[in-house]
């Protein structure tokens, strides 16, 4: 009786599994192919992804774009999936000339773009100008935002690591709450941060480290070590502001590849302001 209950059973089991099979349909996607005649275009890989303009006509940007077989000139559409606020005005074609293998899209922000907060595009070409094998690609992401930024103050800097203080303008990007030093160390290298006038909490710009330090290189290069970067404590307890003596507190690590320096702390005084 245990034997014909498990013939049964077992029976049971093989045909479930004949079903289940039964009703797999084995399908294939083909791989697209492309041929040797497309033109492949793409955007270039070194193309930005991140702008900031200052309001007004020159509120515009390049992206480079290029193509195979350049034979002959080429129109293709743009196809924009992706305009924040309608920002951006873009062209509806870009246009390669015969033989150049290179074109450009001049992006131009609208005048009713709206400002200090980042905007997005996303731009893309049809399937029958792609070659999806490139390693750059047939569709582009980036942001734009539009920033006046006016002299907030003039006050003294003073620098724990240099061991130097000097005259330094503070500025502040309008209608946000964006601060920037401009070549603070090093000409050309900006340190920013957000602030809320008045408050004590600062929040530092940079990249955080595994220790929620906000990571940022200062431009300087050590004659020994190579390029010094500075890790800003953003814990208010380190780096904040003084309302009653008017002055910025930064708590930094300053490292190169071979290790630290340690921790030192800059200071910035407040002479002069021009915006309450």
């Amino acid at each position: 009786m245990k034997i014909n209950r498990f013939l049964v059973a077992l029976t049971f089991i093989a045909s479930l599994a004949f079903a289940g099979c039964s009703d797999y349909v084995d399908t294939e996607i083909d791989s697209p192919v492309v041929a040797s005649s497309s033109p492949a275009v793409r955007f270039e890989a070194a193309n930005k992804t991140s702008f900031e303009l200052e309001p007004g006509e020159n509120a515009k940007f390049t992206l480079s774009v290029k193509r195979n077989n350049p034979g002959s000139a080429l129109q293709v559409p743009i196809t924009v999936v992706t305009n924040t606020e309608n920002g951006f005005v873009v062209p509806a074609n870009v246009s390669f000339a015969a033989g150049e293998t290179t074109a450009d899209i001049q992006v131009t922000m609208s005048p009713t773009a709206p400002t200090g907060t980042p905007l997005t595009l996303e731009l893309a070409f049809a399937e029958e100008f792609q070659n999806p094998y490139l390693t750059e690609y047939a569709a582009y992401k980036g942001e734009a935002s539009l920033l006046k930024w006016v002299k907030f103050s003039t006050g003294i800097y003073t620098s724990g690591f240099f061991e130097a203080s000097w005259e330094q303008d503070l500025y502040m990007a309008e209608g946000t709450k964006k601060f920037r030093f401009y070549d603070l160390f090093v000409e050309g290298v900006d340190y920013n941060f957000e602030w809320t006038i008045g408050a004590k909490a600062i929040a530092p710009a940079g990249t955080p480290n595994s220790s929620g330090y906000m990571v940022q290189e200062s431009g300087y290069v050590h004659s020994s070590y190579g390029m010094v970067s500075t890790s800003t404590d953003p814990d208010p307890t380190y780096t904040y502001y003084n309302s009653t003596t008017k002055t910025f507190s930064f708590d930094r690590q300053w490292t190169v590849a071979a290790g630290s320096f340690g921790w030192l702390t800059d200071t910035y005084e407040i002479t002069e302001q021009f915006v309450d």
